[in-house]
């Protein structure tokens, strides 16, 4: 582990393992030590959705190779326009959830480099889409039917 590395993973620990940062954004370390990086987005695009970006969980080694961290003071700079960058390179995934009582269903979505989106489930199933979803309705209506698909 790099010495940048070493210094954010105290740091993260000393939180017992989850952050936020001024600028919106939570960081989890796991205790198999992989880091999840959380934007939600506000307003989501119905009450009983939660929608936001993510950095899915990695080998937290690879999370500071990701991020380019050269310390802790970084973590704390870290903006949500990164993230969106991020995202844009395909490192980073839109989520949609669907939460109502005890339901809770959610797929991510990831951008490949062949303009098309890669959607996965909580069992890391994936599939490509041929289209690239731009608005929250999009990404809602998706869940909502592959939701009922799964219920029906």
């Amino acid at each position: 582990m790099t010495r940048a590395g070493k210094h954010i993973y105290a740091f993260l620990d000393n939180h017992l393992g989850l952050y936020d940062n001024p600028q919106g954004l939570e960081f989890c370390m796991n205790l198999d030590d992989s880091v999840f990086v959380i934007h939600p987005l506000n307003p989501p695009p119905e009450p009983y959705v939660d929608f936001g970006l993510i950095y899915p969980s990695n080998p937290f080694d690879t999370f500071v190779h990701d991020f380019q961290f050269a310390g802790p003071r970084e973590l704390k700079a870290l903006t949500p326009a990164h993230l969106w960058t991020m995202y844009h390179e395909g490192k980073a995934e839109i989520y949609c959830t669907i939460v109502v009582k005890i339901i809770f269903y959610a797929l991510y979505f990831r951008l490949t480099k062949n303009n098309t989106m890669i959607v996965r489930d909580d069992y890391d199933r994936e599939h490509e889409l041929g289209v690239v979803f731009k608005t929250p309705q999009q990404f809602l209506e998706y869940t909502q039917g592959q939701f009922l698909l799964k219920e029906g």
